[in-house]
């Protein structure tokens, strides 16, 4: 058997790290907040078309309702990324 090394002191346990607060000035702005409450309202009216598409898609809440789904999906980064002037 091996002997153990009793001279180094035990490891000291750390603190985890805590996650960074946003400051005032960091954050969404009132531009990202426009923009991100536009898009909830684009995917929402998409969902509410989706439900009124005929089953073989053919009236205009077929094709109209994919379009607004993608158009507030996408414009969600966009809202988290802009930035105010």
């Amino acid at each position: 058997m091996s002997k153990k090394n009793r001279n180094n002191p035990p490891a000291r346990r750390t603190k985890a790290a805590t996650p960074p607060v946003a400051g005032p000035g960091e954050g969404i702005g009132k531009k990202g907040r426009m923009i991100l409450v536009s898009a909830l309202v684009l995917i929402s009216a998409g969902y509410v078309l989706l439900n009124k598409t005929d089953p073989a898609g053919g009236n205009i809440y077929a094709v109209l309702s994919p379009l607004l789904l993608v158009a507030g999906y996408l414009l969600v980064p966009a809202a988290l990324t802009s930035k105010d002037k």
